[in-house]
């Protein structure tokens, strides 16, 4: 069990998370995190056994990943309150862009976030869906209830990318009413 506080914790979570911005996450050393944080590479090893462990568990709490799953009674509120919750959030574009780039070669950090971030947050978007179709909002043979976590999920990834910039909350909920709610069959 770690010895270490949360101030501790949320300190080394954001020393690591700047430094894989800052550089990338295949250059990025845990000697570096050790240095940057003021901690010891031992100690660090000892608490999360490999650089893309604490990665991973950093994003996990930096990104807010254990919240509740909104209720408001409609899908479409659902996902407002949803992108709502990413408003408070800090998004580090370059930050995100190196941990995308290093999973495609790197098997351990690769699993790791889509075992403890991606799939968890594909969870709770059908999840929501899915009690869209209890409620008879959305059909149950909807062809788009397939795709609904990617179409979720996408201007979240790709909105940098292609516009240089991270998605406003405004164009978030934008896209929720004239993409992903008429991909559902919703108006």
């Amino acid at each position: 069990m770690s010895r270490l506080t949360a101030e501790r914790l949320q300190e080394l979570y954001a020393g690591t998370l700047q430094l894989v911005a800052d550089h990338g996450y295949d250059n990025v050393t845990m000697d570096q995190v050790a240095e940057a944080t003021r901690s010891s590479k031992a100690t660090l090893y000892r608490q999360w056994g490999s650089k893309s462990a604490l990665v991973v568990e950093a994003l996990q709490c930096v990104g807010g990943t254990d919240l509740d799953l909104p209720d408001t009674g409609s899908l479409r509120g659902d996902f407002l309150a949803m992108v709502d919750r990413k408003e408070g959030q800090e998004h580090d574009a370059d930050m995100l862009a190196a941990i995308m780039h290093a999973v495609r070669d790197d098997k351990e950090l690769a699993e790791a976030v889509r075992g403890k971030i991606l799939e968890p947050g594909r969870d709770r978007i059908r999840e929501v869906v899915a009690r869209a179709v209890e409620r008879g909002e959305v059909a149950a043979d909807c062809p788009g209830l397939v795709f609904v976590d990617y179409v979720f999920i996408a201007p979240i990834v790709l909105h940098h990318l292609l516009e240089g910039e991270e998605p406003s909350p405004d164009f978030l909920r934008r896209y929720i009413d004239g993409a992903l709610l008429p991909a559902l069959g919703l108006h």
